[in-house]
Protein backbone atom coordinates (compact mmCIF):
# COMPACT_ATOMS: atom_id res chain seq x y z
CA UNK A 1 0.00 0.00 0.00
CA UNK A 2 2.53 2.22 0.76
CA UNK A 3 3.83 2.25 -2.74
CA UNK A 4 0.47 2.69 -4.48
CA UNK A 5 1.30 6.44 -4.17
CA UNK A 6 4.67 5.92 -6.14
CA UNK A 7 2.84 4.17 -8.35
CA UNK A 8 0.56 6.37 -9.09
CA UNK A 9 2.94 9.32 -9.26
CA UNK A 10 5.20 7.43 -12.28
CA UNK A 11 1.50 6.85 -14.12
CA UNK A 12 0.88 10.07 -13.99
CA UNK A 13 3.99 11.57 -15.37
CA UNK A 14 4.39 8.84 -17.93
CA UNK A 15 0.76 9.72 -19.45
CA UNK A 16 2.30 13.27 -20.08
CA UNK A 17 5.69 12.18 -20.91
CA UNK A 18 7.40 12.96 -24.14
CA UNK A 19 9.02 9.78 -24.33
CA UNK A 20 12.07 7.98 -24.33
CA UNK A 21 15.73 8.90 -24.51
CA UNK A 22 19.65 8.06 -25.05
CA UNK A 23 22.63 9.88 -24.88
CA UNK A 24 26.23 8.79 -24.83
CA UNK A 25 29.23 11.35 -23.76
CA UNK A 26 33.22 11.17 -24.33
CA UNK A 27 35.50 13.16 -21.23
CA UNK A 28 38.67 13.03 -21.22
CA UNK A 29 39.89 14.94 -17.46
CA UNK A 30 43.10 16.09 -16.10
CA UNK A 31 44.03 15.96 -13.27
CA UNK A 32 46.28 19.35 -12.03
CA UNK A 33 47.79 18.41 -8.97
CA UNK A 34 49.41 14.87 -10.57
CA UNK A 35 49.07 15.57 -14.33
CA UNK A 36 46.69 12.06 -14.61
CA UNK A 37 44.82 12.20 -17.23
CA UNK A 38 41.28 9.97 -17.41
CA UNK A 39 38.87 9.30 -20.14
CA UNK A 40 34.97 8.14 -19.42
CA UNK A 41 32.79 7.12 -21.47
CA UNK A 42 28.76 7.57 -20.31
CA UNK A 43 25.78 6.03 -21.26
CA UNK A 44 22.38 7.83 -20.52
CA UNK A 45 18.89 6.36 -20.90
CA UNK A 46 16.30 8.28 -19.72
CA UNK A 47 12.19 9.41 -20.23
CA UNK A 48 11.48 13.00 -20.60
CA UNK A 49 8.30 14.52 -19.53
CA UNK A 50 6.02 17.53 -20.49
CA UNK A 51 7.86 20.66 -20.48
CA UNK A 52 5.22 21.67 -17.86
CA UNK A 53 5.92 19.03 -15.61
CA UNK A 54 7.83 19.44 -11.88
CA UNK A 55 10.64 17.02 -13.26
CA UNK A 56 11.57 17.28 -17.07
CA UNK A 57 13.72 14.06 -16.93
CA UNK A 58 14.84 11.31 -15.55
CA UNK A 59 18.06 9.80 -16.35
CA UNK A 60 19.87 6.65 -15.33
CA UNK A 61 23.62 7.45 -15.79
CA UNK A 62 26.43 4.40 -16.40
CA UNK A 63 29.99 5.64 -16.19
CA UNK A 64 33.12 3.75 -16.45
CA UNK A 65 36.10 5.67 -16.52
CA UNK A 66 40.02 4.95 -15.64
CA UNK A 67 43.33 6.76 -15.90
CA UNK A 68 45.50 6.56 -18.83
CA UNK A 69 48.87 5.33 -16.97
CA UNK A 70 49.30 3.94 -13.86
CA UNK A 71 49.95 6.64 -10.64
CA UNK A 72 53.20 6.53 -8.81
CA UNK A 73 52.52 3.70 -6.53
CA UNK A 74 51.61 1.24 -9.72
CA UNK A 75 47.95 1.71 -9.11
CA UNK A 76 45.81 2.57 -11.99
CA UNK A 77 42.61 4.20 -11.43
CA UNK A 78 39.36 2.40 -12.60
CA UNK A 79 35.99 3.43 -11.91
CA UNK A 80 32.43 2.75 -12.46
CA UNK A 81 29.48 5.14 -11.42
CA UNK A 82 25.79 4.48 -11.29
CA UNK A 83 23.78 7.89 -10.78
CA UNK A 84 19.52 8.72 -11.04
CA UNK A 85 19.41 12.31 -12.36
CA UNK A 86 16.00 14.54 -12.56
CA UNK A 87 16.11 17.37 -14.00
CA UNK A 88 13.65 20.48 -13.72
CA UNK A 89 13.80 23.32 -16.43
CA UNK A 90 11.76 26.35 -17.25
CA UNK A 91 11.57 29.35 -19.40
CA UNK A 92 12.55 32.71 -18.80
CA UNK A 93 11.83 34.13 -22.20
CA UNK A 94 12.19 32.64 -25.88
CA UNK A 95 16.54 32.93 -25.18
CA UNK A 96 17.33 32.41 -21.63
CA UNK A 97 16.19 29.36 -19.72
CA UNK A 98 17.37 27.94 -16.58
CA UNK A 99 17.21 24.09 -15.29
CA UNK A 100 18.40 22.37 -12.12
CA UNK A 101 19.50 18.98 -11.91
CA UNK A 102 21.14 16.89 -9.58
CA UNK A 103 20.53 12.68 -8.00
CA UNK A 104 22.34 10.58 -5.78
CA UNK A 105 25.20 7.58 -6.87
CA UNK A 106 27.32 5.27 -6.53
CA UNK A 107 31.02 4.85 -7.17
CA UNK A 108 32.54 1.46 -7.56
CA UNK A 109 36.27 1.78 -7.95
CA UNK A 110 39.08 -0.24 -7.31
CA UNK A 111 39.90 2.53 -4.02
CA UNK A 112 37.32 2.88 -2.09
CA UNK A 113 33.55 2.60 -2.89
CA UNK A 114 30.97 5.19 -2.25
CA UNK A 115 27.85 6.81 -2.36
CA UNK A 116 27.96 10.24 -3.77
CA UNK A 117 25.39 13.35 -4.64
CA UNK A 118 25.14 16.42 -6.54
CA UNK A 119 22.98 19.66 -7.70
CA UNK A 120 23.70 21.88 -10.91
CA UNK A 121 21.94 24.89 -11.38
CA UNK A 122 22.43 26.24 -14.83
CA UNK A 123 21.88 28.63 -17.70
CA UNK A 124 21.10 28.26 -21.33
CA UNK A 125 21.04 30.58 -23.79
CA UNK A 126 19.78 29.96 -27.11
CA UNK A 127 21.12 32.17 -30.15
CA UNK A 128 18.84 30.24 -32.46
CA UNK A 129 16.69 27.09 -33.24
CA UNK A 130 20.12 25.32 -33.59
CA UNK A 131 23.01 26.60 -31.23
CA UNK A 132 22.34 27.49 -27.29
CA UNK A 133 25.71 27.96 -24.92
CA UNK A 134 25.06 26.61 -21.26
CA UNK A 135 26.79 28.28 -18.47
CA UNK A 136 26.10 25.73 -15.20
CA UNK A 137 27.45 25.25 -11.43
CA UNK A 138 27.75 21.81 -9.98
CA UNK A 139 28.38 20.91 -6.12
CA UNK A 140 29.61 17.34 -5.14
CA UNK A 141 29.97 15.39 -2.43
CA UNK A 142 29.82 12.08 -0.95
CA UNK A 143 26.98 11.37 1.63
CA UNK A 144 28.57 8.40 2.98
CA UNK A 145 31.47 10.19 4.69
CA UNK A 146 34.21 9.49 2.23
CA UNK A 147 37.08 11.99 2.09
CA UNK A 148 38.30 13.72 -0.44
CA UNK A 149 34.95 13.72 -2.48
CA UNK A 150 33.82 17.56 -2.05
CA UNK A 151 34.08 19.19 -5.53
CA UNK A 152 32.87 22.45 -7.66
CA UNK A 153 33.05 22.15 -11.08
CA UNK A 154 31.89 25.21 -13.76
CA UNK A 155 30.67 24.07 -16.94
CA UNK A 156 30.09 26.02 -19.94
CA UNK A 157 30.14 25.58 -23.87
CA UNK A 158 27.57 25.18 -27.01
CA UNK A 159 25.28 23.05 -28.57
CA UNK A 160 24.11 22.35 -31.63
CA UNK A 161 20.69 20.52 -32.28
CA UNK A 162 20.55 18.60 -35.73
CA UNK A 163 16.70 18.34 -35.66
CA UNK A 164 14.14 18.19 -33.05
CA UNK A 165 15.37 14.69 -31.87
CA UNK A 166 19.55 14.77 -32.19
CA UNK A 167 21.95 17.19 -30.59
CA UNK A 168 25.24 17.14 -29.68
CA UNK A 169 27.04 19.30 -27.04
CA UNK A 170 30.73 20.29 -26.54
CA UNK A 171 31.52 21.55 -22.78
CA UNK A 172 34.53 22.48 -20.57
CA UNK A 173 34.23 22.03 -17.00
CA UNK A 174 37.02 22.93 -14.70
CA UNK A 175 37.02 21.85 -10.78
CA UNK A 176 37.70 23.05 -7.61
CA UNK A 177 38.04 21.64 -4.08
CA UNK A 178 39.10 18.52 -3.01
CA UNK A 179 40.45 17.80 -6.84
CA UNK A 180 42.17 20.50 -9.11
CA UNK A 181 40.61 18.92 -12.25
CA UNK A 182 39.85 20.35 -16.04
CA UNK A 183 37.94 18.29 -18.71
CA UNK A 184 35.98 18.57 -22.01
CA UNK A 185 33.49 16.52 -22.91
CA UNK A 186 31.71 15.93 -26.68
CA UNK A 187 27.97 14.21 -26.16
CA UNK A 188 25.61 13.11 -28.58
CA UNK A 189 21.61 12.78 -26.91
CA UNK A 190 18.95 11.26 -29.12
CA UNK A 191 15.29 11.48 -28.38
CA UNK A 192 12.91 8.86 -29.85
Amino acid sequence: MKYLGLVVLFAYGAARADGARIGLEYESEKDNKTGMMNDAVTVKPGWEFSKDSLINLVEFLIDHNQDANADSSGLRARETKLFVRLRHNRNFNDSLAYYIRGGVGRSINNQKNFNYAYIEPGLKYAFNEKWEWTLAFREINSIDGTGGQHVRKYITGPSFSFDKNNEIEFRYIKGYGDKDLKSWQVGYTHKF
